[in-house]
């Protein structure tokens, strides 16, 4: 994405992206891990061109819980920073899981100038 120089194709391609995580089945937010204050989870992925991603999320709040995360992509200049927060719902006889959160998506190689000034 970094590379499509129209900003309109970019938009697109960050939307098709983000809508690339919403699924119809399983139905449901899932939290597959319950981490400790302060456990960290880091990994990397190795890609095709030879080059790595690198992802670090950290848990780093436990009332209300909050886990934060991190990845990053050198050669591709893509970044991500957010935070996710789960709650429940309980509405009369049922309950619900929302996850909530913000994403941070940054080209690093868009809106800054020669000089680096934004």
């Amino acid at each position: 994405m970094p590379e499509i120089e129209d900003p309109t194709q970019r938009f697109v391609s960050v939307v098709k992206f983000y809508l690339s995580g919403w699924h119809i089945k399983p139905p449901g937010v899932k939290k597959p891990l319950n981490p400790i204050l302060g456990e960290t989870f880091t990994c990397y992925w190795d890609y095709p061109d030879h080059t790595r991603g690198y992802y670090i999320s950290e848990q780093t709040s436990h009332h209300p819980p909050k886990s934060s995360y991190f990845f990053m992509a050198p050669e591709h200049n893509i970044r991500i920073d957010g935070a996710l927060k789960p709650r429940s719902k309980f509405l009369g006889n049922s309950a619900a899981s929302l996850m909530e959160g913000v994403g941070v998506l940054r080209f690093m190689n868009r809106g800054r100038t020669q000089g680096g000034e934004r």
